[in-house]
């Protein structure tokens, strides 16, 4: 074979081979063994070709091998973006972004897309790390860890951690108790109660509702300052509302109109009372106040209260009908009361007796009611209605008729048959007055007394009290102005009295 031959032979079988960039030495030794073994005249040539061969193949072999590289496919949340050189692309640019957003906001933000490499080894692959930025850039979602504040299974609002969120829920315990409280709030708040000293008597402080904590990862505007969040908590919303008055604007119309209540609108603007006059483009705070959380505050407390005393009345056969004497005056007692009392956002909702403890028992006072039956009508025989002596006599006096007897002293006046009284009170010139009809044509008066014992309708008994002697109207000194009447006509009462 002809050096022209070679040639064609290796560009032919080479060439090809070469450009497939596979090419086994094993197999060319192979190929050029037979070709020798088909021209052994020719073995100096053939041997030549083996080398040339050989040489051929290792080549191809190196420039293959150092053509593959790896490059690896970026899958979000299942679905592929782009090809990078490296994960470190990605990494790197989502660690830069992150540090960026923290830098603005003051928080640890975090990727919340699930981005996952498949790497795959080419001869000569293709990739383009800026493309697949651009691509994650677009779709990328960076949220911050937050802690939710959730009331009966409801989302309420977010803190940016854990000590934000306790701190806020504390401060609404001690906003309502008082006293400092401390410690983290339970999966279920209303649960858990703060010890607080013994002297206040304040015994837990807890939520009424079921007050959860719990990790999330949101959106940075969602996420509110501990401030905020105290306002949201106690107020039940971060929007206020404004009225501007008009005519024919009040109170009570603008909270109905608003579906609030006076008291709400004097809660939100101290300036207002129910006596404030109204102006024209007044501006009002009318936004309804429902805080979303109770702090309920439970409390035990000791006090001395008075134990009222009973009144027991008993029958004394002895004593006149209608009249009345106290036997034993009452007096009241003392006791130690420990209540709990129950708080609700300030307000007391419930107040039990826990125990108390009698310090001074009372004293009952004991009155005995008469029954004796005292008849109306008198005996016709009276008796001296008063100590003392008489000053002025029946008769003409002064021009003119002394109806009556004065006798001047002083005490009790009493009277002088049985009888209904019929008169008790100020009559006239003779000042306090009190007339009893015996019911059998005589009348008996008596008067200028100081002070009435006796009210009219009622029966009373001879020497009965009716008062205090007195110097009421028209009178010149202490003493009893008394008359006997019979048929209406002033009698001497000396004739009746024995």
């Amino acid at each position: 074979m002809q050096w022209a031959e070679w040639k064609a032979w290796i560009q032919q079988r080479m060439v090809p081979l070469i450009q497939r960039g596979r090419l086994q030495a094993g197999k060319i030794a192979t190929q050029a063994w037979n070709f020798v073994l088909a021209h052994k005249k020719q073995s100096a040539v053939a041997v030549g070709a083996i080398l040339v061969l050989t040489s051929a193949s290792a080549y191809a072999e190196y420039y293959y091998e150092s053509n593959i590289i790896p490059i690896y496919h970026v899958i979000v949340n299942g679905k592929e973006i782009g090809v990078v050189s490296s994960p470190d692309v990605i990494h790197n640019w989502a660690a830069a972004k992150l540090e960026a957003e923290k830098a603005k906001n003051g928080l640890d933000f975090k990727f919340t897309d699930y981005i996952t490499f498949q790497e795959e080894r080419v001869y000569k692959g293709k990739y383009d790390n800026a493309a697949a930025i651009a691509a994650l850039s677009d779709i990328a979602s960076i949220k911050v860890n937050a802690v939710k504040i959730v009331v009966n299974g409801e989302v309420i609002g977010y803190a940016p951690d854990q000590k934000t969120a306790e701190g806020v829920m504390n401060r609404l315990k001690e906003k309502f108790s008082g006293l400092p409280v401390t410690g983290k709030v339970q999966a279920v708040a209303a649960s858990t109660a703060a010890p607080v000293s013994k002297a206040s008597m304040l015994k837990q402080v807890r939520f009424k509702e079921d007050v959860k904590l719990e990790s999330d990862t949101v959106p940075a505007a969602q996420v509110l300052t501990a401030d905020k969040l105290s306002e949201l908590l106690s107020k039940g919303t971060l929007k206020q509302v404004i009225h501007t008055v008009q005519e024919g604007d009040c109170i009570t119309c603008i909270a109905q109109k608003y579906g609030i209540t006076s008291q709400d609108i004097y809660a939100n603007n101290p300036g207002i009372t129910e006596n404030t006059v109204l102006q024209l483009g007044q501006q009002i705070n009318v936004t309804a106040i429902r805080p979303l959380v109770t702090v309920q505050v439970v409390e035990e407390a000791s006090q001395e209260e008075t134990i009222d005393y009973a009144v027991q009345t008993r029958n004394n056969a002895q004593l006149p009908q209608g009249d009345t004497k106290v036997v034993q005056e009452g007096r009241e007692g003392k006791k130690l009361v420990r209540y709990q009392i129950i708080k609700e956002n300030g307000q007391v909702v419930e107040r039990k007796v826990l125990d108390q403890k009698v310090l001074v028992a009372p004293v009952s006072k004991i009155i005995e009611r008469g029954t004796k039956v005292i008849p109306s009508r008198g005996t016709g025989r009276l008796s001296w209605p008063a100590r003392g002596y008489i000053s002025s006599g029946f008769g003409m006096r002064w021009g003119r008729l002394h109806a009556g007897i004065d006798i001047a002293g002083s005490g009790s006046i009493r009277a002088a048959d049985n009888g209904r009284v019929i008169l008790a009170g100020w009559h006239g010139d003779y000042g306090n007055c009190v007339i009893i009809d015996h019911g059998n044509g005589l009348q008996t008066l008596y008067g200028h007394m100081r002070s009435i014992s006796v009210h009219e309708g009622q029966v009373v008994a001879k020497g009965k009290v009716l008062g205090v002697m007195g110097s009421t109207g028209d009178s010149t000194g202490v003493h009893l102005h008394f008359e006997v009447r019979k048929g209406g006509r002033p009698m001497n009462p000396l004739r009746f009295l024995n």
